[in-house]
């Protein structure tokens, strides 16, 4: 099978697939290409949700991409929502090139997932300016009033780029408008994870001064109070940056 029969999935029409592919041929399509952490039908991709696939492929003149193609199967009927996100969130987000009801070719990130690094990390000094950099992006997304929605999910939609970049990734469940991903984010990586709470020292009566600074956070989402947020991290860990995280 070939792998632009990835265009029309779970369910093969070869009028769709056509229709699609003579969308992509005129930006510049010239072949998939076999990447990623999921196969389908004997071929890698990206990424594969309920209502879409991701796939890598190679343009004329963008190089390698992602491509989002709508599921035969989805309850959406649309992807433009998404692709508005995306524009309102980068250079969090990736970059944009096209997007319609039913495809959106974009930037493809390449680096390692958060969950694929994160125990790979030695050093308190090193997972904590990570989680700080993880935390100023989910803040950027706050500012451009984008709730991700999946954020408690970090290692799957977090990824260090080649940069060093942090970079968010699948902005599929999510809406316009504030709800807070930073309370997300920081609840999972300061609050929740073992290895902050053990380099941190942190006890319940700090953890409950983090709490009602974040709750100050959510109800202002202003920079003083994130900037507050930080600072009483680096206070709280300054003691610790250079001890180990087994």
């Amino acid at each position: 099978m070939e792998c632009t029969h990835l265009l029309s999935y779970p369910e093969l029409s070869e009028d769709l697939i056509s229709r699609r592919l003579n969308k992509l041929r005129f930006l510049g399509f010239r072949n998939c290409v076999d990447l990623g952490d999921y196969e389908l039908w004997g071929f890698k991709v990206l990424g594969k949700g309920h209502s879409s696939v991701v796939l890598a492929a190679e343009f004329t003149n963008l190089g390698y991409v992602a491509v989002k193609v709508l599921r035969t199967d989805s309850k959406r009927d649309s992807l433009l929502s998404e692709c508005d996100l995306m524009r309102k969130a980068f250079p969090v987000a990736p970059k944009v090139y096209y997007c319609d009801n039913e495809l959106i070719v974009m930037e493809l990130i390449r680096g390692v997932k958060l969950g694929d690094v994160t125990s790979s990390i030695t050093s308190c000094d090193d997972l904590i300016k990570l989680y700080l950099k993880i935390l100023a992006a989910v803040r950027y997304l706050d500012l451009k009033n984008v709730t991700h929605k999946e954020l408690n999910i970090l290692k799957k939609h977090v990824i260090i780029d080649e940069e060093g970049k942090i970079r968010i990734i699948d902005f599929e469940s999510g809406f316009t408008g504030f709800t807070c991903n930073l309370c997300r984010a920081f609840s999972a990586l300061i609050l929740r994870d073992r290895r902050i709470i053990e380099c941190c020292d942190l006890k319940q009566t700090q953890k409950d001064l983090l709490l009602k600074l974040l709750s100050s956070y959510k109800k202002t989402n202003s920079d003083e109070s994130f900037a507050t947020l930080v600072k009483t991290i680096l206070n709280l860990c300054g003691d610790s940056l250079c001890e180990c995280v087994g």
